[in-house]
């Protein structure tokens, strides 16, 4: 299954995208329930010139603010991020981050 997180906004507005790919299993058990138990969209207040993170599970989404990316969010943040970084130091051919 294909995780995919954005991240959006900041002092230049600019969108970064990374993704990985996990097992059905794993995003089960423990990526589906965090986006399930996500803050509601809006209920915090988006700062200017903060980030926004969108991230994509399957089909099931969710948009947290830059506050809210700690714990679970952070790690998953890292986890898709690193996944990300190693594709992309492969060499040609690989994904672009």
């Amino acid at each position: 299954m294909r995780i995919v997180v954005s991240r959006s906004g900041g002092f230049a507005g600019l969108t970064r995208t990374w993704s990985a790919e996990i097992s059905t299993s794993e995003a089960e058990e423990r990526w589906l329930p965090l986006l399930e138990h996500a803050p509601q969209e809006g209920s915090e207040d988006v700062q200017r010139d903060r980030f926004v993170y969108h991230f994509a599970v399957g089909y099931r989404e969710v948009t947290v603010t830059e506050s809210a990316v700690q714990g679970p969010w952070k790690e998953l943040l890292d986890r898709v991020r690193d996944a990300a970084s190693e594709r992309h130091d492969e060499g040609p051919g690989s994904e672009t981050c």
